[in-house]
């Protein structure tokens, strides 16, 4: 009776054991096929280096001392936002002396062209009748001196010096008419256009000054994060010289390389599939925005732009992709 259950035993252990071994199997043999059929679905066919889409390097237009910066490496910035104020006390000065100078044009131009005041008018004429009566009695001495030099009554000196008191009265008496008459008559046309041009010539400069100084404080051109930063509070900013610079995580591309024979399967806008090593256990969207018309003539390849769908901010620049397409 001991014999025959322990041979039951025996048999149910091994009957159990090809049932548990049958089931790995079988498990094992669908994960297979599952992968398979998932390797098989999408044809990847192109590869690249994951890039920003959208990107800005931040440099001053001016060379000038950085007197603040609001931002570090990792920070998130929006569009518009204030990042870097350059010192512009010097620009400041530059731009309130070329106000100065509008102002002073602008009076010009007005004390030309406003109507003459009566007074200038009579004091005008009071000058010029006072050189007139100087030109008289000038010209009276110059006769009677030369009487008597004819009667040699007085010397050739004398008749010298009086004609020199009677052409400065004549040159007087000119002057006065003169700005009696452009009193008159007011200013000519000429005169005015000088007023103007001067005016224009000031606003010009002023506006100069003022872009000056709105380059002293340097906003972000897209929104984004900073990724490198290249200058400190005090040190001074060249013109042209790159100071920070930001990309937008979330706008990212795929810059690929394909065979020239497959260009044909391919089309801009064309939905693809992208994955990425680092993050195996995703599949990325994509759609081809750009397909080069040049080829590569070392590589035949053309260069294949891809954007990237990432919402969840996984993909970092540099990543290695591997483009494919839905079968």
């Amino acid at each position: 009776m001991k014999k025959t259950t322990l041979i039951c035993l025996l048999l149910s252990m091994i009957l159990s054991g090809c049932s548990s071994t049958a089931g790995t199997s079988i498990n094992n043999n669908l994960q297979t096929t599952e992968a398979t059929s998932e390797s098989t679905k999408n044809q990847y066919i192109m590869a690249g280096k994951i890039a920003a889409n959208d990107e800005a390097n931040i440099a001053s237009k001016i060379s000038a001392r950085v007197s603040e910066i609001s931002v570090d490496i990792g920070s998130q910035v929006n569009q518009g936002d204030t990042i870097i104020k350059l010192d512009t006390q010097d620009l400041q000065a530059q731009v309130d002396q070329a106000q100065a100078a509008v102002n002073t044009a602008q009076a010009s131009l007005a004390n030309a062209t406003n109507s003459t005041r009566p007074e200038q008018i009579a004091q005008a004429q009071a000058s010029l009748d006072n050189a007139t009566e100087s030109y008289t009695v000038a010209q009276k001495n110059y006769d009677r001196t030369k009487t008597l030099v004819e009667a040699e009554a007085n010397t050739q000196q004398q008749l010298e010096s009086a004609q020199q008191q009677l052409v400065a009265a004549e040159s007087q008496q000119k002057s006065a008419q003169e700005q009696l008459n452009m009193l008159n008559s007011g200013a000519t046309e000429t005169s005015i256009n000088v007023y103007k041009a001067q005016v224009e010539q000031a606003q010009a400069a002023l506006k100069t000054a003022q872009t000056s100084l709105s380059n002293g404080t340097i906003t972000s051109p897209i929104s984004g994060v900073v990724n490198a930063k290249n200058i400190n509070v005090g040190e001074m900013a060249s013109a042209n010289t790159t100071l920070l610079s930001i990309s937008n995580p979330s706008a990212l591309c795929v810059n690929a390389y394909a065979p020239l024979d497959i260009i044909s399967e391919l089309k801009e806008g064309q939905d693809v599939v992208i994955k990425v090593s680092e993050v195996p256990d995703k599949v990325f969207k994509g759609k081809i925005a750009v397909i080069n018309s040049k080829l590569n003539s070392q590589s035949r390849n053309v260069l294949v732009k891809v954007s990237l769908s990432d919402p969840d901010l996984l993909l970092k620049s540099g990543m290695f992709a591997e483009i494919g397409l839905n079968e």
